[in-house]
C-alpha cells in the first residue's frame, strides 16, 4: 500500500526508463487499447458466465485489497466459470515487475493493481486499456454494477487526457477505484488531555503543540511531538501535501516547476520545524516506520493515510482506544490532502479482455467492497459502502473516525499534483529536496531552487 500498508521504493533509473519509453510512445500517436470489440464480438448480452472457460491472471500488492480479493475469488470463480490466477509481491517488487511486464506488451498479466500516478506514465506509453468503452458497453457491464456509486473525485483521478502533454492518445477513464486514501492528522487523546491540550486547528498550532510536548514522558516513555514520512522519494508527498495544499504550492506553473516558490519554501520550512519534533531517523522513514513509531506509543501526533485506522485501533495494539481523528491542519489556503486510489487496471495487451473487465467489475462491486470492509480494506470507494451499516459497525469505538475520513474525501481529498508521464521522477527530486532542508544539509531556498531545476530538465 501506498501509505498503510504499503512500501514504494521505485528506483530512479526505472522511472526514467518508464517516462522515456512513455515520451516514445506518445510521439508516435501509440493506441492504449481498442475497447470491448477485442474479445466480445460474439456476446449478444451481458451475463456473468460469457467467458466461462477462460483463465487470467492477476498481479497485485500485498496489501488488504488483494488479502479480501484471494480470500473471497472462489465466489468469482463460481459466479462467473473464469479461473484467476492472482500473484502477489511485496510493493517494491511489484512495481518493478509490473514495469517490466507492460513494457514487454506480452500480456502475461491481464488485470493489476495501479494508482494515479503509474497510471499517467502507463497510459502514455500505451500499456493501459481505456475502460470507459468497457463501462458504457451494456453486453459488457453488469446492469447493478453503478459506476456513478463511486466518489466522483476517485472517478476524476482516474481520468487523464494524454493529449494535455504530446498533441498524441486520447482521454481515458484508465481504472478504477478499489481502495482509498486521503491524509489525516492522527493524536494520542490521553496525551492531549494529561496536558489539557485542545486537538490543533492550524499548522501553526500544530507545530506550537509537538514543539511543547516533544522529549516530555508519559506513561513511562518519552514521547516525540510528530512523526511522519522522511524518506527521499515521491510518497512522502502524500503526507506533506496537507501542508503543500494549506500553503497554495503548485508543483509546475506555465509547463516550470515552481516548488521553490515563496509559497512552497514557506510550506516546507513549516514542515521541517514540525518534522524537528520527531525522532532523528524519521528523516529516512517510509509509511511504515512512522506507522510503527505511532503503534508503539512514542508520538503524540501523526501525519498519514486515514485508513491506518484498522492498524491502530486492532485487538492487541497498545494505541486501540487511543486515538484521535481529525481534518488536517488549516494553513493560509485552507485545509487540504492528496489522496492515493488503489484501483484495478487492464492490461492494453491483454488477450482475455471480457474476463478482465468481469473480474474487476466483481472485485470493485457494491457487494465485493462491503465484504472487504472485514478484512482491513478501508476506505470504500463506493458512497453507497461508505454510508453502510457494515462501515459504521466496523468503526464503532473508533471516535470520529468514520466521519473524519468522508469529510476529507468530500470536501479536501484531490490528486494536487500534475498529471504527467514523468511526475513520479520530479517527486522524487522534490522529496529529495526536503529531506535535505530536514538533514540541514542546504537550506530550505537552496534545496527547492535545485529541485526546480532538476525537475525541468526531467521534464524536458
Amino acid at each position: 500500500m501506498h501509505s498503510s500498508r504499503r512500501r514504494p521504493r521505485l528506483r530512479r533509473a526505472i522511472l526514467v526508463g518508464v517516462a522515456t519509453a512513455a515520451a516514445v510512445t506518445m510521439v508516435a500517436g501509440c493506441a492504449q487499447g481498442s475497447g470491448p470489440e477485442d474479445t466480445s464480438s460474439s456476446v449478444k448480452s451481458f451475463d456473468w458466465q460469457n467467458y466461462k472457460g477462460t483463465t487470467i491472471n492477476v498481479l497485485m500488492s500485498q496489501h488488504p485489497l488483494s488479502d479480501s480479493v484471494k480470500q473471497d475469488l472462489s465466489d468469482f470463480e463460481k459466479k462467473t466459470g473464469v479461473k484467476v490466477n492472482v500473484e502477489t509481491l511485496t510493493e517494491t517488487d511489484y512495481m518493478v515487475k509490473l514495469v517490466t511486464e507492460l513494457q514487454s506488451q506480452s500480456g502475461s498479466y491481464d488485470v493489476f493493481m495501479t494508482s494515479q500516478p503509474m497510471n499517467y506514465q502507463y497510459a502514455a506509453a500505451g500499456w493501459i486499456e481505456d475502460l470507459q468503452p468497457w463501462v458504457d458497453d451494456a453486453k459488457q457491464t453488469a446492469p447493478d454494477w453503478d459506476f456513478k456509486d463511486f466518489f466522483p473525485a476517485l472517478i476524476d483521478a482516474e481520468r487523464w487526457d494524454t493529449t494535455d502533454f504530446a498533441g498524441a492518445g486520447k482521454g481515458g477513464t484508465w481504472a478504477i477505484p478499489a481502495n482509498e486514501e486521503g491524509y489525516a492528522l492522527f493524536y494520542r487523546k490521553d496525551i492531549l488531555a494529561a496536558h489539557g491540550m485542545a486537538v490543533p486547528q492550524t499548522i501553526d498550532e500544530l507545530i506550537a503543540d509537538a514543539k511543547q510536548l516533544n522529549g516530555t514522558e508519559f506513561d513511562g516513555k518519552k514521547i516525540s511531538g510528530f512523526v511522519s514520512r522522511g524518506d527521499k522519494t515521491y510518497p512522502t508527498l502524500n503526507p506533506f501535501s496537507t501542508f503543500a495544499g494549506a500553503y497554495g504550492v503548485k508543483d509546475f506553473t506555465d509547463g516550470k516547476a515552481t516548488v521553490n516558490s515563496p509559497q512552497g519554501v514557506e510550506a516546507v520550512e513549516k514542515w521541517v520545524d514540525l518534522m524537528k519534533t520527531g525522532p532523528k531517523a524519521a528523516s529516512s522513514y517510509t509509511w511504515y516506520e512512522a506507522q510503527q513509531d505511532f503503534l508503539a506509543g512514542n508520538v503524540a501526533f501523526y501525519i498519514d493515510a486515514d485508513h491506518m485506522a484498522p492498524d491502530f485501533e486492532k485487538a492487541g495494539s497498545a494505541i486501540a482506544g487511543k486515538v484521535g481523528y481529525a481534518l488536517p491542519p488549516e494553513g493560509p489556503e485552507g485545509r487540504a490532502s492528496s489522496m492515493w486510489v488503489w484501483s484495478l487496471g487492464m492490461n492494453a495487451a491483454s488477450k482475455h479482455k471480457g474476463a478482465a473487465w468481469q473480474f474487476i467489475q466483481w472485485a470493485t462491486s457494491k457487494e465485493q467492497l462491503t465484504a472487504a470492509i472485514s478484512n482491513g480494506n478501508m476506505n470504500p470507494t463506493r458512497l453507497s459502502v461508505a454510508d453502510s451499516p457494515e462501515m459504521a459497525k466496523a468503526t464503532e469505538g473508533w471516535g470520529d473516525y468514520n466521519k473524519v475520513w468522508k469529510e476529507i474525501l468530500s470536501k479536501y481529498a484531490r490528486w494536487m499534483y500534475s498529471p504527467s508521464a514523468t511526475w513520479t521522477e520530479a517527486g522524487d527530486i522534490w522529496a529529495t529536496a526536503i529531506q535535505s532542508a530536514l538533514l540541514g544539509q542546504q537550506s530550505v531556498q537552496s534545496a527547492l531552487d535545485d529541485a526546480a531545476k532538476k525537475i525541468d530538465a526531467a521534464i524536458k
